[in-house]
């Protein structure tokens, strides 16, 4: 499914892709998401529509940082998921281990159904590591033929015909009844069978019976079932399908759909609605075809050749045709189904997380019917974009359009004071991809600048000013005034914590303020009539006013303040913490517009700002490295010395052996021994030490090149944007004069 040049020089995955396929009767609408987290905004889309997922860990490595990262995610829709657990056939391979690091990192509650038999002896047999699959629910011993390549043939055998192992005997034994516990204290249904029906056998349980259980508590995201296998060899894949189709629901099974209305009001949309409703969740450019919207339908029909009504910017478009894709081919369908993902040819309008109605259904068309956003996350690094000559500007930008409609965590924009077009993204290897499209896909002569850190701005005092707007345009006056507030958020008023953004936007709306980009907005609607006039009684709609609606006006004064904030007075870079408030707004009869309304509280706020003290904010990241004990000194003093980080925390891979309860469950976890696991003398695998840090961006530049010269090659790491944070003058100063050049 990694189709493009660009992942398979690099060997990851960069584009989610699609597939359908069937599986013992059962169609599979599967979505691979890319793992890097410079791709996070294809793993937040392709969750937003997902039903349930697959999450797979590396059975050496373990729980890695960029899982946590995509779990969250995954959290944040409450998709169920069930873990697979690869890679069991390299040397260090440890499905124990790993169950434990899920139970601790993921804060999830592992629900072990399948354990790994290893080749007993890995270093003078050539066949090493993984050699079987014992299936705790049936108890019997999967096992493949060795002679088939592709490990296409597989056989079930009872445990106790298959083995005589005392060891894979006692384990399994346990882990059987480890399982039917756990399931028993979070349903209700496999106690009766216990007790009614196996007479308090662990192993009389049936089969039938725990899939139900697995199944019904893997809904409701109580726990995780954990299979294992090593997808290299297609050892432990057919069970996996067979998991999908036995724990994970189906959108029948999944809860209600809810769409939000214009008016405010939600409601639910249940899948056997008549009346379609789609959500278009990705866009793909394709040179041959145009654009490929890709949709989920959640309800109704969606049919070829039908005509469409965005409710997101409320425009008609025309469905040519319907495709099934199957990563980079296609297959022309003539419908899709409520539950199903597709992709519409001949959208024009349409972007990432745009909701689609029939054009004759009135009712959603009126009450503007919404499926919800994709959250787009904010880009760290930018680019300068300069085409080879002014010939080539307008196929630049329309390839830059192009690819700013597929990903839309890319911003492009044109640099005021030079003129350049600029290109920001997510990180490093995100804008090198972007470099590579634009060259080898789009075909156009461009070069890209030096990759560059995305600051933040703010004001470090308070103040006010007062701003006014008088300019001609095309022979017809513009004309308003008004007066803005600005003043700095308090570190401990600003939340930048998910979990705490929904509390924190309640309170600020009942205070008045609107939460926006880090920002707290406040519009004051008194209105005072122009100079000259005796009264200064609030006014918002007379005939002096040009009739100007207070809800038009109140709208011109947010777009205002939102442009005012997207350019800071030390480099124009977006402004974060601050509260700023716009009041005092005077009107000039038949000379104000709205237009001129949000120009002079752009204005306002721009020079409140210049006022205000305004200092530079570089994005901070939480680094996770991974590195063997031996190199844990070098890149301790490296991360807090010379890239100016704070170390969080250590904690060692293996620290969880001796651990069966979580600190903050009252549950006991079940993690199998790893039997056959040979000792770090001999085949070389060590515990890794790993390090939390929070470091500044702009001393991560190069890190990768340089952790591997303090480890050896062996260190590993990932990062993530948690915030903003203040930098020293003279780092400010630095910063300014390589900006400007001087």
């Amino acid at each position: 499914m990694d189709f493009l040049d660009a992942e398979r020089e690099r060997g990851i995955t960069i584009n989610s892709a699609a597939i359908t396929f069937g599986w013992k009767g059962h169609r599979i609408n599967l979505i691979d998401t890319p793992g890097h987290v410079d791709f996070t905004m294809e793993v937040e889309r392709a969750v937003r529509v997902l039903d349930g997922a697959v999450t797979i860990l590396d059975g050496v490595a373990g729980v890695e940082a960029q899982t946590e990262t995509v779990w969250k995610q995954a959290d944040k829709y409450e998709i169920p998921r069930i873990a697979f657990v690869n890679k069991l056939d390299r040397i260090g391979g440890a499905f124990g281990r790993t169950v434990k690091e899920m139970w601790k990192k993921l804060r999830t509650r592992p629900l072990v159904v399948q354990l790994p038999v290893m080749h007993e002896d890995s270093l003078n047999d050539e066949r090493k590591g993984l050699k079987s699959v014992v299936d705790l629910v049936t108890m019997e011993m999967i096992q493949w033929d060795e002679n088939s390549v592709d490990g296409s043939v597989i056989s079930r055998v009872p445990l106790e015909e298959a083995t005589k192992d005392e060891k894979i005997l006692k384990e399994s034994r346990e882990g059987r009844i480890a399982l039917v516990e756990t399931l028993a204290e979070m349903d209700d249904d496999i106690v009766e069978v216990f007790f009614d029906k196996a007479n308090g056998d662990h192993m009389l349980v049936d089969a039938e019976a725990l899939k139900g259980a697995i199944k019904r508590v893997t809904i409701a995201n109580k726990a995780v079932p954990v299979l294992c296998g090593s997808a290299f060899k297609n050892l432990g894949v057919q069970p996996l399908l067979d998991a999908v189709i036995d724990y994970l629901p189906s959108p029948i099974e999944r809860p209600s759909c809810m769409v939000t209305y214009s008016n405010g009001k939600t409601a639910l949309l249940p899948l056997n609605d008549s009346q379609l409703c789609a959500l278009a969740f990705k866009v793909v450019h394709d040179s041959k075809r145009g654009s490929l919207v890709y949709v989920k339908v959640y309800s109704g029909k969606l049919n070829a050749r039908s005509t469409l009504f965005n409710t997101t910017t409320q425009t008609k478009e025309r469905a040519n045709k319907l495709l099934q894709m199957y990563a980079k081919d296609v297959e022309e369908i003539p419908s899709i189904n409520a539950g199903n993902i597709g992709v519409i040819v001949g959208l024009k309008d349409t972007r990432t997380g745009d909701t689609l109605v029939q054009s004759n259904n009135t009712k959603a068309i009126k009450n503007g019917l919404q499926l919800g956003n994709v959250d787009i996350p904010n880009a760290a690094f930018f680019s300068a974009v300069e085409p080879a000559s002014v010939s080539e500007e307008a196929a630049v930008q329309n390839a830059l359009n192009n690819l700013v409609r597929e990903d839309p965590s890319l911003k492009v924009w044109t640099d005021e004071e030079s003129g350049q077009i600029m290109v920001s993204g997510m990180g490093q290897l995100h804008l090198e991809i972007v470099k590579d499209r634009l060259i080898n896909d789009f075909k156009v002569k461009a070069e890209m600048g030096k990759i560059r850190i995305s600051y933040r701005e703010t004001c470090q005092a308070a103040a006010i000013a007062k701003a006014s707007y008088d300019k001609e345009i095309m022979g017809k006056r513009a004309k308003a005034a008004c007066q803005v507030e600005v003043n700095p958020i308090e570190e401990d008023e600003h939340d930048d914590a998910e979990e705490g953004q929904k509390e924190r936007k309640m309170q600020l709306v009942k205070q008045g303020w609107i939460y926006d980009s880090g920002n707290h907005l406040a519009v004051d609607l008194g209105i005072k009539k122009s100079s000259g006039s005796n009264s200064e009684e609030p006014h918002p709609t007379d005939d002096t006013t040009n009739q100007l609606k207070p809800e038009d006006i109140k709208q011109a004064m947010l777009n205002g303040l939102r442009a005012g904030l997207a350019r800071g007075a030390v480099l124009g870079f977006p402004l974060t913490k601050m509260k700023v408030r716009v009041y005092d707004l005077e009107l000039f009869a038949q000379d104000t517009t709205l237009g001129a309304i949000s120009a002079c509280v752009s204005n306002g706020v721009f020079e409140a700002v210049k006022k205000a003290s305004p200092c530079l904010l570089e994005p901070m990241m939480e680094v996770i490295t991974t590195v063997n004990e031996d190199h844990i000194g070098n890149v301790v003093g490296d991360l807090s010395g010379t890239r100016r980080g704070q170390i969080i925390s250590l904690e060692s891979t293996m620290g969880l052996e001796d651990e069966s309860k979580n600190e903050t469950e009252d549950f006991q976890v079940y993690a199998p021994k790893d039997l056959y696991l040979t000792n770090s003398e001999v085949d070389g695998f060590k515990p890794k030490q790993i390090i939390k840090a929070e470091v500044p961006l702009s001393s991560m530049l190069g890190y990768s090149s340089a952790l591997r010269s303090l480890t050896g090659g062996s260190g590993s790491f990932s990062m993530r944007v948690i915030g903003y944070g203040k930098m020293s003058k003279d780092r400010e100063n630095a910063v300014v004069s390589e900006m400007k050049g001087w």
